[in-house]
Parts: structure tokens; C-alpha cells; sequence
């Protein structure tokens, strides 16, 4: 099982790699949505006076010693994806010696939020929402590979596909489904589709001043997943989600989740679900981000309530095309071992 494991994560550090060195120095020279919405806002020149940045270690995505452009850059990218690799397998290692210490990722997270104080977008790798909504008219597709170990040694693997649309200036329209391989420890593999889920947000509040931008989603699952197969219940289920959306200053961004959702299956308990993300831009086009989800079911059984934190970073490979990959670790037994996902978001109008 290990070795099976180790392969799995040398596979996607691999892609990371040559994604980092031979598409990172191709890169559109285009302003990307981060420094798009600087510029609109009108803060782009703050971003850039700010003390931090004069002692950068990779400035403006590129090694300074190094003339030649396109090495520069590739080299760069192949620093930084080390760097997020080997912060997230040491997270992961500590946890594992220690459970008692899976703390410790809640202290890293909050230090995120607390030290780096650029309007940025919640977006893949992230599962917490943002109140912003797709540009209306414009196109969002969101492709994604989902890696998850259960606390049980369950493994299941998923590709997904999520499409949005700007269907006005302040909402957007939602669908996304997968395929799901699940490889029980002891039992026969199965695959076949996922459940498929529609979703609508409106935000009826901008941020201004101290105030966050607030959005609502509505989301229905529709039961396309196997019941007979151990894929999904084949029962429809409804969420709403409160979005509360709060840049802190001009490289970091807070997102806040409020959601219940109601379970169609019979003798399950609804959902309360929560999460709190951070994201702050480390150089220039560099993102790095985190998050704490959590959930409870009512049911008294604190241990059935899962809870888990992820850390990861996107990069825009163009203005239209944004790459990103993170690392999900449990922090009990109702949440997963760990989940590693990797994926792309493309822009484009009809």
C-alpha cells in the first residue's frame, strides 16, 4: 500500500514539475486576474511599494543572477513548487508521528492570516466559495483529478468537470459532475458517475470599507451516482450556503462559509457545514492558499463530525488558464486520511 502511495505522489509532483519548467517560462506577459482587479480597483501601485517585496527571494518570478529569461523563470517555478511539496509532506509527517500535534496545521493556517495582512478569488484548489460571482457572459470550467485515502486505507480516484456561466452582473449558474474509481481495502473496485450538482449565486452586498462582500448559492444534487455500486444514496439533496468574502490589504484575501445542507436519504442527518480559507500572493503570480473545513450532523456523535485542512497554491499559466494543486489532511477519523488535487480553470466567452 505504501509504495502504491509513494508512486502516486511521484506522479503528481512529476506533472508539477514539468508544468513548472516548460509552460511556467511561456507564460502570457498579460496582467492576470489578481493584478486585472488591482489595477481596476486602483491599488496595483500600493502592491508594488510594499516593503516585503524589495527582499523577495524569486522577484518578479524570475532569479536575479540568472540573464537568460526563460531559464529564470522556469527555475523559479521549479523552486516554488519545492517549496509548497516539502512544506506540505513536512505538515504531513508531523501529523502523522503525532495526532495529538494535527494542531499544529490550525496554528500554520492562522499564522497565514495573521502575518500577511490584490482582491484575490477563491478558486481550486479551495472547496470554501467566494462572493464574487463569473463576469457575465464569460464561461468558467473548472478541470480537476481528486486523489483521497479514508481512514479505512478506501482509496478513490476522481476526475471532474464543473461549468459556470455569468448569467447576470451579480450571478452565476453552476453544474458539475465527475467519475469516480473507488478501490476498497477489502472489497471489489467499483467506478462509475458521479452525483451531479447544480448551483445558482447571487450577491446582493460589494465589499466597502470594513464591509465583506456577501453572496448566497443554492445547491441541488441531482442522484446520477450508483446506489448499487456504493457510489452515491440515489437520493436528492438541497444546500444553502451564506459567503462572506474580506480583503485584509493588498496581498491577502479572507473567505468565510456558512452552509446546511438537507439529505434526501432516508435516516440521514442533515449537514452543517463550515470553512474559513486565507489566500496570499507570494510572488507576483504565486498564490499561496489554506483553509479549515468542517461539519457537523446533530446526531451527538462529535467523532462523526469531520474536520480537515488544506494546503496549496495556483498559478496562471495565461490570463485564461490558471493551474493549481493542493494537499488535504484529516484531522479525525470522519474526515480522510488526506486528499491531493490537482487542476485547471479556463476562461472564455461563447
Amino acid at each position: 500500500m505504501k509504495s502504491r502511495l509513494d508512486g502516486f505522489i511521484l506522479i503528481g509532483l512529476g506533472i508539477s514539475f514539468l508544468l513548472a519548467l516548460f509552460l511556467s517560462p511561456y507564460a502570457s506577459t498579460s496582467p492576470d486576474g489578481l493584478e486585472k482587479v488591482a489595477e481596476m480597483k486602483g491599488f496595483s501601485e500600493k502592491g508594488e511599494s510594499w516593503k516585503f517585496w524589495k527582499h523577495a527571494l524569486l522577484p518578479d518570478y524570475s532569479i536575479p543572477w540568472i540573464k537568460n529569461e526563460k531559464v529564470s523563470t522556469a527555475l523559479s517555478g521549479l523552486i516554488g513548487t519545492l517549496a509548497i511539496f516539502f512544506i506540505a509532506l513536512g505538515i504531513g509527517r508531523l501529523i502523522k508521528k503525532t495526532p495529538t500535534k494535527k494542531i499544529i496545521l490550525l496554528i500554520l493556517f492562522y499564522s497565514l492570516i495573521s502575518l500577511f495582512s490584490t482582491s484575490i478569488y477563491a478558486a481550486r484548489p479551495l472547496t470554501t466559495d467566494d462572493a464574487w460571482t463569473v463576469e457575465k457572459g464569460v464561461f468558467q470550467s473548472e478541470l480537476g483529478f481528486d486523489g483521497i485515502r479514508q481512514d479505512n486505507h478506501d482509496r478513490e480516484y476522481s476526475p471532474s468537470l464543473t461549468l459556470s456561466y455569468g448569467l447576470l452582473e451579480r450571478m452565476d449558474l453552476g453544474i458539475g459532475s465527475g467519475y469516480l474509481f473507488v478501490h476498497p481495502k477489502e472489497d471489489k473496485k467499483e467506478r462509475g458517475f458521479s452525483d451531479t450538482e447544480l448551483k445558482v449565486k447571487y450577491r446582493p452586498i460589494d465589499e466597502k470599507d470594513w464591509r465583506p462582500a456577501f453572496a448566497l448559492t443554492g445547491t441541488l444534487k441531482i442522484p446520477t451516482a450508483s446506489e448499487s455500486k456504493g457510489l452515491g444514496s440515489e437520493k436528492t439533496d438541497f444546500g444553502i450556503n451564506a459567503i462572506l468574502t474580506k480583503n485584509l490589504g493588498e496581498r491577502s484575501v479572507l473567505h468565510f462559509n456558512f452552509g446546511y445542507t438537507f439529505i434526501g436519504e432516508q435516516h440521514a442527518d442533515n449537514e452543517l457545514k463550515y470553512s474559513l480559507a486565507a489566500q496570499f500572493i507570494l510572488i507576483k503570480k504565486w498564490t499561496l492558499v489554506g483553509e479549515v473545513v468542517g461539519g457537523n450532523n446533530f446526531n451527538g456523535r462529535h467523532g462523526d463530525d469531520p474536520l480537515s485542512c488544506l494546503l496549496g497554491t495556483y498559478y496562471p499559466i495565461t490570463d485564461k488558464i490558471v493551474w493549481d494543486a493542493g494537499l488535504e489532511i484529516g484531522m479525525n477519523k470522519a474526515a480522510p486520511d488526506f486528499r491531493f488535487t490537482t487542476g485547471l480553470t479556463l476562461f472564455f466567452k461563447p
